[in-house]
């Protein structure tokens, strides 16, 4: 019996230990991907969520005068329905950057930075930046020295990998051009891109995505009002929202589960300078929707079970 106590404790050390330690950061009040992003990544064994960051979204016709402070609420509520409350949750710029010598701080630039200091090369801190690049640029320009620690994952413009040309007209990058161009005129920078023109591919039908809502009590209802009551601005095909490109899905099981994501390392655009980074290719859509559903529903299983 004390044999098997010690080898259980082990096993669980070892896979703790295991772990990816995680800061998310978005714009979850943009749009609703955002939303079954943090879910997946709340509900990932793999990750170890160590705080969420709300960045802005200044550019869509929704904006209000303060979409970061948005962003904050919606991600304080999905933790609170989880009851994961102990995890950080920050507010980030409202302004993107505009002056690289004026450059304004906020708690999840602050957050970025105390948390990367904690962890090094060989064990880093992932961020994963579903939105505008704000919030992890900021923290780079004021600390330099927390690059080494820290990968980036950046959810963000349209890339051709057959000839290796870049679109800057998307939504994320538009939100703050400066703060992109930090991450990639980076060398020193670890850095993973999801396009969009990749993660496009992956599509939520409504009716499959609200049966599964209907078992998650208070969560599965939060989810389903967004989905219903927001009003896409971008497109008039699909009044009804009968399916969802989950963007930012695509990102979040893309570093879950390498095994249905496919990246390669590309040159960046002609910038301040040129260096290699990775990007994302090709997703297998199908496998992905197949292993998030599985994964969500396990996890509201066991809750269900204790």
């Amino acid at each position: 019996m004390r044999f098997r106590i010690i080898f259980f404790f082990l096993f669980t050390q070892i896979l703790f230990a295991q772990k990816t330690s995680v800061v998310i950061d978005t714009d979850s009040a943009n749009e609703v991907d955002d939303l079954f992003a943090i879910l997946g990544a709340l509900t990932e064994i793999k990750f170890d969520v160590v705080g969420i960051t709300a960045s802005q979204f200044h550019t869509s016709p929704y904006a209000s005068k303060n979409t970061a402070l948005e962003s904050k609420i919606i991600n304080d509520s999905i933790l609170s329905l989880l009851d994961y409350k102990s995890i950080p949750s920050l507010i980030g710029s409202n302004h993107p950057i505009t002056d690289l010598d004026l450059l304004i701080n906020s708690e999840a630039s602050d957050f970025i930075i105390k948390k990367a200091k904690l962890f090094s090369k060989k064990n880093p801190l992932t961020i994963i930046v579903l939105g505008s690049c704000t919030n992890i640029a900021t923290a780079i320009l004021k600390d330099p020295t927390i690059i080494n620690n820290i990968k980036v994952y950046y959810l963000g413009f349209w890339h051709d990998h057959i000839t290796n040309s870049y679109d800057f007209n998307e939504f994320n990058t538009k939100n703050d051009p400066i703060a992109v161009n930090v991450l990639l005129n980076n060398n020193d920078l670890d850095l993973t891109i999801m396009s969009a023109t990749t993660s496009k591919d992956l599509i939520f039908n409504k009716s499959m995505v609200f049966s599964k809502l209907n078992n998650y009590d208070k969560l599965g209802l939060y989810l389903i009002n967004r989905w219903e009551s927001y009003k896409r601005w971008w497109t008039k095909i699909d009044q009804e929202n009968n399916k969802w490109i989950m963007w930012d899905v695509a990102l979040v099981e893309a570093i879950a589960n390498n095994d249905i994501a496919f990246k390669s390392l590309f040159d960046t655009p002609m910038t301040k300078s040129k260096r290699k980074i990775n990007i994302y290719t090709s997703i297998n859509s199908k496998k992905m929707i197949e292993v998030y559903w599985k994964k969500i529903d396990s996890y509201f299983n066991r809750l269900n079970n204790e």
